[in-house]
């Protein structure tokens, strides 16, 4: 964002801009704290829509609640949504956006202590509250209304379960688009050694500059290849989105799936790879860029055809590291992996930058939930 571009949309001259602001840096702050205020309110809203809501209903209230509140966020407040997210990924780049990360994670921390409380769940507020964010971040993308809602059911109806205790069968509408993501993810143009090199270089560009920074100029720059190249590999943008968003998909779960292999049932080292997510000097980069690609394909229609794979398709390489947790004989479901996807994501989030007491009480708190489903 420039104050060019803001000035075209507001219709108010750069000077004015300068003028109350004093910097772009500023107005973006200024911005995250209206959009946590504005959320604030939203917060104070439905609790006291939920103030009739039966206590103690246990599990299944907390699991049918979770799916109202992800939807109604995404819905009613979608702008603030996308200002959230938004905030996860300048703190990445920007430590001075710190502080408005915790803003926002204290605003989710205490309403799910509320609503935790309320179903008689309170020890499992803080695990809720991880796949409430990013739950959220996906239901962003809009792809099919009717699927993606009652899909949305079924992904926390089996949060319920996992609450209870229990594994989660997919249900038929997550089955079916999960067989849609399987079938109809964008078709890349034919792979070569050239090819692959300019997409490596794709996820380069996304990871040091940001999915706005993504143009062919700057990704013959970055691969060191002419643009008339990329030009002729990757005709499109939205090529290119794609052959950024397998790179950088490979870059992050492949080094985890392997290490996974190599641990397979040792279970004492359950914590290691939240661990290396929480660690955000390993990185940070290649986590923002994936939630970059994400948030690319929830603002962009012309990239709606990525919706299903993103939405849909994750939790993959997160399935192996559950099978190490739970025994290689546990029957875990495609949404089981990607409950547990899910919240490792929205945790290693809430905890970025934290202190090592409270991310080491995070993994207990995860430990606990994980333990219930593997003695179950």
């Amino acid at each position: 964002m420039s104050a060019r571009a803001l000035s075209r949309v507001t219709g108010l001259p750069t000077s004015s801009i300068y003028h109350h602001f004093g910097s772009m840096e500023q107005l973006l702050q200024s911005a995250q704290a209206y959009a946590r205020d504005a959320a604030q309110v939203w917060v104070e809203r439905k609790l006291h829509e939920l103030a009739g809501w039966p206590r103690d209903g246990g599990p299944d209230s907390m699991a049918r609640a979770l799916a109202v509140l992800v939807d109604d966020w995404t819905v009613e407040c979608r702008e603030l949504a996308f200002a959230s997210t938004q905030c996860h990924l300048l703190a990445q780049r920007d430590p001075s956006y710190l502080a408005a990360i915790d803003a926002w994670r204290d605003l989710w921390a205490g309403f799910w202590a509320e609503i935790g409380a309320r179903a008689g769940l309170a020890h499992y507020a803080a695990p809720t509250s991880y796949v409430f964010e990013a739950t959220a971040q996906f239901h962003l993308i809009r792809w099919n209304r009717m699927i993606d809602r009652a899909a949305l059911d079924e992904f926390c109806s089996g949060w319920g379960l996992w609450l209870s205790g229990s594994l989660a069968a997919e249900g038929p509408w997550r089955r079916h688009a999960r067989e849609i993501a399987l079938t109809s993810a964008p078709e890349l143009p034919a792979q070569n050694g050239l090819a692959e090199a300019i997409a490596e270089g794709a996820a380069d560009v996304v990871e040091e500059a940001g999915i706005a920074a993504l143009t062919h100029r700057a990704v013959a720059a970055r691969a060191g290849v002419t643009l008339g190249v990329v030009s002729y590999n990757f005709r499109t943008s939205a090529d290119l989105v794609r052959a950024a968003f397998d790179a950088i998909y490979r870059r992050v779960t492949q080094p985890k799936a392997e290490a996974d292999t190599d641990r397979a049932g040792d279970t004492a080292g359950w914590a290691e790879p939240l661990v290396a997510w929480l660690d955000f000097p390993s990185q940070p980069r290649r986590l923002a860029a994936m939630e970059e690609l994400m948030l690319a394909v929830a603002r962009d229609s012309d990239l709606r055809d990525f919706g299903p794979q993103l939405r849909y398709l994750r939790g993959r390489s997160s399935r192996v590291q559950l099978a190490t947790l739970l025994g290689v004989n546990a029957p875990i479901s495609p949404l089981d992996a990607a409950l547990y996807s899910t919240m490792v994501s929205g945790q290693r989030r809430a905890l970025i930058e934290r202190p090592a007491a409270e991310i080491q009480a995070s993994l207990d708190q995860t430990e606990a939930l994980i333990g219930t489903l593997r003695s179950a």
